[in-house]
């Protein structure tokens, strides 16, 4: 899988310095580290495509985007391909200055790029400084190490005749101004830089306060550059581990918040990040954990038999002719298809198999470094198998999500929900300091899906905001007049006008109820503990056994659950932790103030809780009742 957020159009990609910034790559760098070093550099489509995006421009000639995020498993060359891009800002025509006629030139080193017509023409920065952030003093870097080994090995030493002098931790071409240094100290040592590019490198390891502040120092010295210097920003990174609130869990974040449309009016991450899914169980069959590399590692995994393979649409893994195309007519230039394994791939499907069939390997180690998957937090509710493998109607959700189609989207799910399945319905609501959320539940399937969801935005745009309130009542409300709704439960916190006027326009209709006290709707969750227990372990369980399609008209399968792949559901899925209790155990945020959300979770629960009391599987849980008594 390969999520671009935002993924660009042709026409995006057209307006781009990215062509300019490969041929300047692939003319005057070589690759610096490893069995492959003094080679010339070769970029397969999926990076090619990735510098295009990186130096994408608006129609004014600025750059899209000011920070941009690369996430690939481990051994993708993410080192060495931030290192080209840092090696062509330094020395290279990385800056828009005008639009080409056709027929000028470009020269470097006695090579001579020749421009086409319409294409934006380049130039260097003005005593650019580009900077390199390492994780520990005593580490170098491995994009330094190749942007050294090009400075005194490659092309680029002959500019030491024109006074370029390069050491082990700075690089300094006096005629342009230019300087390239390597940094591994405190932030407050880093403050006050006028960069015009940084690099971090793996910043799944700034999880500590030191790389955190030093993050934030360098990025703020990116906005004292002037307009004409357009700065910007690199990240490049494996799968971070859940809670260690490092820069790229931050990254991630982010990123599916702008997905998401949290983040209104705002547009700076490109997020680039290649990813399989793939269960524990699934890991010890061979053909599906080839499948799963194939998929996750792309056109840097070495293919079988020496052809370059994509992934089309519907994740069959072919291979491409002379002309591009498969058999059936696929090609890189079709929506969907991503590149699979290569010819030119560098890395060993065998080697990393037998790493992860490891006995004294960690699985979740294997989900991050390989897969470039989640892996779950240790107190997760659920692991992040059991959220993957209970995701349903993928392909619905990836049509709105590669579009961006946000309305289309928060819709999805009437794609497979019809007017006449029984549904039922779970609400979870707040006012101002947490999201809001209304999930359904199809009765003969366990399927929940997402019907509309409010989230407080994080950063400056939380000031003030509130849930609209009247718009989750139109649509509580509009479920009801257009679907089959046989149940709801709701939780009472802050909406008790709400749901009252709710039992008294629908009650009558409805054919379950909470408890047998007389309410149709309400759910007071806090006052229902041993309910929700109970409840959360009947879900654990159907979590457990193998998602099943039911089709319509057939009996309700009483033990089977199933999640509407919209992401924003699965995100608070996953994000629930378990607290054990002497009685039993609840589901929580992280903490009381964390960003990463779960009343969609609890929405969902409300109505499978429904779902299993219409259909007579759920037992009323007595609260217990303390009396009190006289001791003599």
């Amino acid at each position: 899988m390969h999520d671009v957020i935002p993924r660009l159009s042709r026409e995006d990609r057209q307006r781009s310095l990215g062509r300019l910034a490969v041929w300047w790559i692939e003319t005057f760098t070589l690759i610096g580290r490893g069995s492959g070093i003094g080679q010339r550099v070769y970029h397969s489509p999926e990076y090619f495509q990735f510098i295009v995006d990186c130096y994408a421009l608006d129609r004014h000639g600025r750059r899209r985007f000011g920070h941009v995020f690369l996430s690939r498993p481990k051994g993708c060359n993410k080192s060495g391909l931030a290192a080209e891009i840092a090696l062509f800002e330094a020395f290279g025509p990385c800056r828009f200055a005008g639009w080409a006629k056709g027929g000028e030139t470009y020269t470097f080193l006695g090579v001579t790029y020749t421009y086409r017509k319409g294409e934006p023409l380049g130039r260097p920065v003005k005593a650019p400084l580009v900077t390199c952030v390492a994780t520990a003093e005593d580490q170098t870097g491995e994009v330094y190490d190749t942007i050294y080994y090009n400075c005194t090995e490659g092309y680029l030493r002959f500019l030491e005749g024109d006074g370029m002098d390069a050491g082990k931790t700075r690089i300094v071409y006096p005629k342009t101004g230019m300087e390239i240094r390597f940094v591994a100290t405190s932030a407050r040592s880093n403050d006050g830089g006028l960069q015009t590019f940084v690099c971090f490198d793996e910043v799944h390891q700034y999880n500590n306060k030191r790389l955190r502040d030093m993050h934030d120092i360098m990025t703020q010295n990116l906005t004292k550059r002037g307009v004409m210097d357009d700065p910007w920003y690199l990240e490049t990174t494996t799968m971070y581990a859940p809670g260690e609130d490092s820069v790229a869990e931050h990254a991630y974040k982010t990123a599916h918040d702008v997905m998401d449309g949290r983040l209104k009016g705002w547009e700076d991450l490109l997020f680039d990040h290649r990813y399989a899914t793939i269960s524990r169980a699934d890991m010890a069959n061979r053909g599906k954990l080839e499948t799963a590399l194939y998929e996750s590692y792309g056109s840097a995994m070495r293919s079988p038999d020496d052809r370059d393979y994509v992934f089309t649409p519907d994740g069959r893994m072919e291979p491409v002719g002379k002309d591009g195309r498969t058999e059936s007519g696929w090609s890189l230039k079709d929506d969907g298809v991503e590149p699979g394994p290569s010819r030119l791939g560098w890395c060993d499907l065998r080697r990393t198999e037998k790493k992860i069939l490891d006995p004294g390997y960690d699985p979740n180690n294997a989900l991050r470094f390989y897969f470039n998957t989640l892996a779950s937090a240790k107190d997760s509710w659920l692991s992040e198998d059991m959220v993957q493998s209970h995701a349903a109607y993928r392909n619905v959700v990836d049509r709105y999500v590669s579009s961006r189609d946000l309305i289309g989207l928060d819709n999805a799910w009437r794609d497979v929900v019809s007017t006449d399945d029984e549904i039922t319905l779970g609400f979870d609501g707040s006012v101002s300091d947490d999201s809001t959320a209304l999930v359904g539940c199809r009765v003969r399937d366990g399927l929940l899906f997402l019907i509309k969801i409010e989230q407080k935005p994080d950063g400056p745009q939380a000031a003030g905001w509130r849930v609209d309130r009247d718009a989750f009542d139109g649509k509580v409300r509009w479920m009801f007049d257009n679907y089959n709704v046989v149940g709801m439960f709701a939780d009472t916190d802050e909406w008790e006008p709400f749901i009252a006027q709710w039992e008294n326009d629908y009650g009558s209709r409805l054919k379950v109820f909470p408890r047998y006290n007389g309410t149709h709707i309400r759910f007071p969750m806090n006052g229902y503990k041993r309910d929700v227990m109970a409840e959360l372990k009947t879900m654990y369980a159907a979590f457990g056994e193998p998602m099943r399609e039911v089709p319509a008209g057939s009996e309700p399968d009483l033990t089977n659950i199933m999640l509407f792949a919209d992401p924003r559901l699965l995100d608070h899925f996953r994000n629930g932790r378990r607290r054990d209790r002497p009685e039993g155990y609840l589901v929580f945020k992280e903490t009381p103030n964390s960003p990463h959300k779960i009343d969609a979770l609890m929405a969902g629960l409300l109505a499978y809780r429904a779902r299993d009391r219409y259909l007579g599987a759920a037992v009323e849980q007595e609260e217990p009742v303390f009396m009190p008594m006289r001791v003599w």
